[in-house]
């Protein structure tokens, strides 16, 4: 039987402390570009070139929340107590982080090729999306 899977009842084995940091990293990441785009919603964007008019500020603030969430989900998925340490809750929030930012990188190719997005932008946050898919099948891998 696969290391991942576990027998009702026997403990699973601890993750490694690999898989540990890359979770915590990750996590961390997404709760800090959440609530820099939550508190800082033009500040955040000019960090990558993109000048966001006051009126649609919000719109940067909903993309915080998401990412806030989705960080603080994992961040709380380890649980010792339960019969697989919370690997099952650990995949869960790792592919919502995953779907995230492959929605993410289809919007900003079709921005991109639209004309809405400049070279800066899409390869700064393409380059964190990729990123951050890349760190998440790390995780997957040590589940």
């Amino acid at each position: 039987m696969p290391p991942s899977k576990v027998i009702k009842g026997s403990p699973s084995t601890p993750l490694s402390s690999t898989t540990l940091t890359a979770i915590k990293v990750l996590s961390l990441i997404r709760i800090a570009t959440g609530a820099g785009c939550l508190i800082a919603p033009r500040f955040t964007c000019s960090l990558h070139y993109h000048d966001v008019p006051a009126d649609q500020a919000f719109i940067v603030r909903m993309v915080g929340v998401r990412e806030g969430l989705v960080g603080a989900l994992l961040f709380s998925a380890e649980d010792k107590g339960t019969g697989d340490g919370g690997r099952r809750a650990i995949r869960r929030a790792v592919w919502a982080g995953i779907i995230a930012d492959a929605v993410d990188i289809g919007s900003l190719t079709f921005g991109f090729i639209m004309g809405e997005v400049g070279k800066p932008m899409a390869g700064i946050i393409g380059t964190a999306a990729v990123g951050a898919i890349s760190l998440a099948a790390l995780i997957l891998r040590g589940l």
